[in-house]
């Protein structure tokens, strides 16, 4: 009776986050609308998605691994134990991880033009210039989802799941509301209307760490100023999350080695890359990712109790109810690619051309989405599990055989973005096995 209530519980919150996961993908395409209808497959549009690629690079290595394979099992197990040290514990986090995000930022500021130029080769004269600016102004992002992300964490711990859930419509409709009023405003003043959009992003992100803020000291958490780096749960903490850390920072450069490409190829190549994965990624993330952040804190409770039995038991319901759903949506999903991409794009400036390639690019992405949608729930499963080398070091191999495809299929066989589409779903497909065969002898010899 115990296990089916939990089960129901796990249920109930995997349902609460697939819907607004699913409002959040429904307001993104809104956004993604009205940025293709204005700016088209165009080269501003590209610098926009690349802007990106630095300030990710510093959420991902200092924030994103640590929370997401390491902070939050840590902190469930001290919050059995001992509340007053488990809020001690994220007061501490939060200091030091803010620190280090706002100083990296302050850094990066500086350099980056040299990173624009490693990024984005492709881009020269006012294109690299603009990006450069926008890049800047977007480096404020991560110090604010840093806040943010380590309030979420604290809420996922405590199962508390619906201002973590909202968050990320709020940052769409920040960045909505760039694209319709900021984006005016700086063409009236004389600024490249692109930076409109920057302003957005900043603005979701505020909007993003003030619900998760809001919803944190409600159930408990206080910040104050500890910096203590020889805590010894900081320390635990810092040993899980380093290959993680790594890990995420491969995929960061790998995302920037593909934006790197694509900007070497047509004007809006980086435009059609970017809106067809951020369409891939609704079933990806109202499914797999919801199912799996619902089920991380039960996982991380059975894993600490070395309760093997209940652990597999919601490991295994999580990834069937995930594959039942997402493999038939894949199937559809190719096949009405191209007229997905025509009814919510194919308006403005995007058409013709540009709706074609990405509806192509769109149904090669569908080869993946079943084996994506079960990586977040898998790997969620070697973090409770405190072990974060074996998800990691896949993750690496995969980053290899993307680059590897992405120069055999763009480069070589001249199959341009859509081989760099290729690339990635068949990376993707290798990471779920070898990650699968590496949880079956995981288990099998250390329980």
């Amino acid at each position: 009776m115990v296990f089916d209530l939990k089960l129901k519980t796990v249920a109930k919150a995997s349902i609460a986050l697939a819907f607004f996961s699913f409002i959040a993908d429904v307001v993104a395409l809104f956004r993604d609308r009205i940025l293709t209808s204005h700016f088209g497959a165009s080269r501003m549009l590209d610098v926009y998605y690349s802007a990106f690629k630095l300030p990710d690079l510093v959420f991902n290595l200092l924030v994103l691994g640590a929370v997401s394979s390491a902070f939050i099992p840590v902190f469930i197990g001290e919050y059995k134990n001992n509340e007053a040290n488990a809020w001690r514990l994220a007061q501490n986090f939060t200091t030091i991880i803010f620190l280090m995000v706002l100083t990296s930022a302050g850094v990066l500021w500086f350099f980056a033009g040299s990173v624009v130029s490693l990024i984005a080769p492709g881009f020269s004269g006012t294109d690299r210039e603009v990006a450069i600016s926008l890049t800047r102004l977007m480096l404020l992002s991560p110090v604010l989802f840093s806040l943010s992300t380590i309030f979420g964490s604290v809420l996922q711990s405590l199962e508390r799941f619906w201002a973590y859930a909202i968050a990320p419509v709020l940052y769409n409709f920040g960045i909505i509301i760039g694209a319709v009023y900021f984006v005016p405003l700086m063409r009236i003043h004389g600024y490249p209307e692109v930076l409109g959009l920057g302003w957005g992003v900043v603005f979701g992100a505020l909007l993003h760490f003030c619900i998760q803020g809001t919803a944190a000291m409600i159930a408990g958490f206080r910040w104050r100023p500890v910096f203590d780096l020889a805590d010894q749960n900081f320390r635990k903490i810092l040993k899980l999350m380093v290959p993680r850390t790594l890990g995420l920072g491969a995929y960061s450069i790998d995302s920037a080695v593909v934006n790197a490409i694509a900007s070497t190829m047509a004007i809006g190549s980086i435009s059609v890359l970017n809106v067809a994965n951020n369409l891939q990624f609704v079933p990806i993330a109202v499914v797999g990712v919801s199912v799996a952040t619902a089920v991380f804190p039960r996982l991380s409770m059975h894993a600490s109790g070395q309760e093997l039995k209940e652990f597999k038991e919601k490991l295994y319901a999580a990834m069937k109810s995930t594959a039942l759903i997402v493999v038939p949506l894949s199937v559809v999903g190719y096949f009405l690619s191209h007229w997905a991409i025509n009814l919510i794009f194919g308006i403005g400036s995007y058409r013709g051309t540009s709706v074609d390639l990405t509806a192509a690019v769109l149904a090669i992405f569908m080869f993946g989405i079943p084996a994506q949608s079960l990586i977040p729930i898998l790997s969620r499963a070697f973090y409770a599990l405190q072990n974060t080398a074996i998800p990691v070091s896949v993750s690496v191999v995969s980053i290899l055989v993307n680059w590897l495809g992405a120069w055999l299929f763009a480069i070589h066989y001249h199959w341009g973005v859509a081989g760099l589409a290729a690339a990635f779903s068949i990376a993707g497909n290798l990471n779920f096995f070898l990650l699968w065969i590496f949880f079956r002898r995981f288990t099998k010899h250390h329980f």
